[in-house]
């Protein structure tokens, strides 16, 4: 079995320098390594802590180096991002285990020669008295490192909501997420599956509002208990399952979800559909129709059928729908504390003309009278609003979430737009999003 910090560093130099997805990377780094629960924790706080506050992370050795950070070689980068991430952040670490096991890191990195480099900067720091620095709060650069937030993300959410939620983003933006699911109504209820995972120990709470939705702690292995194999539940973020609940779907109705792996907002309108109408799940990979289709198939939901397609091109078969879901993809902002590596990557500037194209798509199949909801897990209005607004010339006019019970809260949580919803963590417990409806006239 390898070291607990040789396994968060080869999973974090797939992920900053393969360009790897980091729930994937770590995954498939805890199930080869089968470590135990413990461990398995070390490796993970460790592996989410430098994804989170590299920046931060940075700022601290570049004090102790006559190079900035970003120079560096980047796997003495990570090794010295983790030395002081376990030195500032870890309290169960001892220090000189801190030092000793990044030392030895270096020489598994076949970089040897820096192994006085990593020595040095971090007992440096020690003899500093590990003393966290930051910028002046009136720097331009002090969001960066004291938020770990990029500048042009931090001037992005500025400029478009100005500077006090700009900082709350930022700040929402570190840490883990809450653990959110959402019962499967179609085999339990929420009341039977709290008591049932109660009595494995594992801390359930029902979420504020929002019907059918618990948070949980504790769980260890998801997919290794029970109730998940017995298809209960899915996980699910809570603005996530407001996207599939906004849909409206009804019994008996025909629903395309464009964009739909992993398959979740799908998943929502078949409960509310009470299993019952035609539900037609849309990727454009094969491997994720599969995926959808493994869940549907777990969760038992017979309605729905997987197809891989591409959202853009017109399919006559998904035409006449009752309600349309185009969950387009975007540039993540909304869950940075889930994906932080998208921190560390550049803007996708093509974004808003692919959503554009799905968007234009996904109204071709509405049927009219049809709901058309359009959504993303960003906070960027030029892929929220500025995208939504296609459909007011395209026969469609705003339909009102508010008339919804489950978005009575929505004055109070979000920012309304005229045309949709942007959903904000500091508010609700659940990542930041954009919920849009429209209805065919």
């Amino acid at each position: 079995m390898k070291n607990n910090r040789i396994i968060a560093y080869d999973a974090l130099s797939r992920v900053l320098l393969q360009g790897a997805y980091s729930n994937l990377a770590l995954d498939q780094a805890l199930r080869r390594e089968g470590l135990p629960r413990e461990q398995s924790a070390f490796v993970t706080a460790l592996f989410y802590g430098v994804l989170e506050l590299g920046p931060r992370l940075d700022y601290q050795m570049n004090a102790y180096l006559k190079k900035p950070a970003a120079s560096l070689d980047p796997e003495i980068r990570i090794i010295l991002q983790m030395g002081f991430y376990q030195l500032l952040y870890m309290d169960s670490v001892p220090d000189r285990a801190a030092v000793d096991e990044s030392v030895r890191l270096a020489g598994y990195a076949r970089k040897s020669s820096a192994r006085g480099l990593v020595n040095g900067v971090l007992r440096s720091f020690l003899r500093d008295g590990r003393r966290e620095r930051l910028p002046d709060p009136a720097s331009p650069e002090y969001p960066e490192v004291r938020y770990a937030c990029p500048g042009w993300i931090f001037s992005q959410w500025t400029a478009q909501y100005g500077p006090e939620t700009a900082a709350r983003l930022a700040e929402a933006s570190l840490g883990r997420p809450p653990l959110s699911v959402r019962v499967n109504t179609l085999k339990t209820t929420s009341e039977a599956l709290a008591r049932s995972l109660g009595a494995r120990g594992i801390a359930v709470r029902p979420h504020a509002w929002l019907r059918d939705c618990l948070l949980l702690e504790g769980t260890g292995s998801i997919d290794g208990l029970p109730e998940y194999r017995e298809g209960l539940f899915h996980v699910q973020d809570v603005s996530s399952q407001l996207s599939g609940l906004a849909l409206g779907a009804l019994p008996g109705e025909k629903v395309v979800d464009l964009c739909a792996a992993p398959g979740s907002k799908s998943f929502v309108a078949a409960q509310t559909m009470e299993g019952r109408g035609r539900i037609l799940s849309c990727d454009l990979h094969p491997r994720k129709a599969g995926l959808i289709a493994k869940g549907a198939e777990r969760l038992g939901i017979g309605c729905l059928e997987a197809l891989c397609r591409d959202g853009r091109e017109y399919d006559p078969a998904l035409g006449g729908a009752d309600r349309v879901l185009c969950d387009a993809p975007c540039s993540g902002l909304g869950i940075l504390r889930r994906k932080p590596e998208i921190k560390y990557r550049p803007p996708r500037e093509a974004l808003p003309a692919l959503q554009r194209a799905l968007l234009e798509n996904a109204a071709r199949y509405v049927k009219p009278g049809g709901r058309l909801v359009y959504s993303t897990c960003t906070t960027n209005r030029a892929e929220n609003e500025e995208v939504a607004r296609l459909l007011l010339s395209q026969n469609f006019r705003p339909f009102p979430l508010q008339s919804l019970g489950i978005f009575s809260k929505i004055d109070p949580m979000g920012l309304c737009d005229g045309v949709g919803v942007t959903l904000f963590p500091h508010q609700m417990e659940g990542d930041a999003f954009y919920i849009s409806a429209f209805v065919r006239v």
